[in-house]
């Protein structure tokens, strides 16, 4: 982008490895806290809900909300809105300029490289790739909770559907048979028809074993099209870089922002926000409404299950915000 930014000396590549931008928290990723985070995860992380009311659309409620996505722009509403569908995770589905976008698409069983253990998908999506209509996938990061090779390799259209991703991803991308790959790093755009994508900052970190740690580049995503403007955090700690990305690059229509696996906070703190920073990260780049994400679908970290939607929603002060059923197209207004 044509814009004088704090990331155009590129401080954030270090040699083969890329870092995040200064951050105001210790990450405590290394430290002995975290192998207690392993311990109590490996020891109730998977244990199954019971009760996912509200929380999850059938199947058919989550086809009948499709239809919304069809409706010409403006039919649906009095005020300037967007159709958005969530399915778990950092996974949504809604349709700019003509095209349909899904952001992060984990729908697998697992977040882990093992078929047998890791993390498992507690609030299976009633919905899967094939039901949509993808034309672009937007890729933050290759976690496994984001980067689902098992969703990405069932996906009809993989020779001419375009990717849209960060450093370094394009060889995982065209192991599955996608043939057309962007990479992007921080504040470079790519317009696709009527709508512009461009990577932007975001506190991380990357890698898909032990010995890939941050090879690979991770982002937060803006997305303008005649319908609106999108900011799309992809997964991400809470820092000074949003501010400059809303002074830069904003205001934002919707702001889809990270609200889980944020605990304990003296280990994720660096990497993860939590509810309350998700809602100053939504102040941060002027946008008009929020929606959570990265959360209710997997357990990463140890805080309550339902307790980033409930500090979200009644944190007070900044935007307007929402929380979507898995499965749910909800029509966002603004």
């Amino acid at each position: 982008m044509e814009v004088d930014h704090s990331f155009r000396s590129k401080p954030h590549h270090c040699g083969k490895r890329f870092q995040s931008p200064p951050s105001p928290h210790q990450d405590g990723r290394h430290s002995r806290e975290m192998i207690q985070v392993l311990w109590e995860l490996m020891r109730r992380g998977n244990a199954p809900l019971s009760d996912v009311e509200g929380h999850l659309w059938s199947r058919e409620e989550a086809l009948r909300g499709l239809e919304h996505h069809l409706s010409p722009s403006g039919e649906t509403s009095d005020e300037a809105s967007i159709p958005l569908t969530w399915l778990g995770q950092s996974c949504f589905y809604f349709r700019l300029g003509g095209l349909g976008i899904v952001t992060d698409p984990f729908l697998g069983k697992r977040a882990s490289p093992l078929q047998f253990s890791g993390p498992k998908r507690l609030v299976i999506s009633p919905l899967g790739l094939n039901d949509l209509q993808v034309d672009v996938i937007v890729m933050s990061h290759n976690h496994y909770d984001h980067f689902c090779s098992e969703t990405l390799s069932q996906v009809s259209n993989k020779t001419s559907v375009l990717v849209i991703t960060t450093l370094g991803l394009k060889p995982l991308f065209e192991s599955l048979g996608y043939c057309r790959v962007l990479e992007l790093d921080w504040y470079h755009q790519v317009s696709v028809g009527e709508v512009s994508f461009y990577g932007l900052p975001a506190y991380h970190f990357s890698g898909r074993s032990l010995l890939d740690a941050d090879a690979t580049l991770w982002a937060s995503f803006g997305i303008d099209g005649p319908e609106g403007r999108l900011f799309f955090a992809g997964d991400t700690g809470y820092g000074p870089a949003f501010r400059e990305i809303g002074e830069l690059t904003g205001p934002y229509d919707i702001a889809l922002v990270p609200i889980g696996a944020y605990a304990p906070r003296s280990v994720f703190a660096a990497v993860h926000a939590s509810p309350e920073e998700a809602v100053a990260m939504g102040q941060d780049l002027g946008a008009r409404r929020m929606v959570g994400m990265h959360w209710g679908t997997v357990r990463l970290t140890t805080e309550p299950f339902w307790e980033p939607r409930d500090k979200f929603l009644h944190h007070p002060g900044g935007p307007d915000r929402e929380i979507l059923a898995i499965g749910e197209t909800r029509i966002i207004c603004w």
